[in-house]
């Protein structure tokens, strides 16, 4: 049963039991090397690995340099307009297109005609 936020009591074989519940419960996989390096700290400090998680979670958030706020635009902007009006492209590659395949039709009828 719930008694508040973060106290929670438990009856077992008739004893009733309060438990304080820390705010927030963190899981952590370490892989064989990150595993290895905690128990290295562990045995040099002395610390619990839980005190090494927070003590490296709080020096980071003192020294992490902050994240910029870029827009998916100011991302692109240098290269938005390089190649100038798009439409005009379009137009040329039109043209460009037409061209080839009334080659490619003209080469084809000269062909078929031999």
């Amino acid at each position: 049963m719930m008694l508040h936020k973060n106290l929670f009591c438990t009856t077992i074989n008739g004893i009733m039991n309060t438990v304080a519940l820390p705010d927030q419960f963190l899981s952590l996989r370490l892989g064989s090397d990150d595993s290895a390096l905690m128990q290295q700290l562990h045995q040099r400090t002395g610390l619990s690995k839980t005190d090494i998680v927070k003590q490296a979670l709080r020096h980071w958030a003192r020294t992490a340099p902050a994240m910029e706020q870029t827009s998916l635009y100011d991302l692109g902007a240098s290269v938005f307009g390089k190649h100038a009006d798009a439409s005009r492209q379009s137009a040329q590659i039109k043209s460009v297109v037409k061209e080839r395949l009334a080659a490619k039709r003209k080469a084809n009828q000269t062909a078929g005609s031999r």
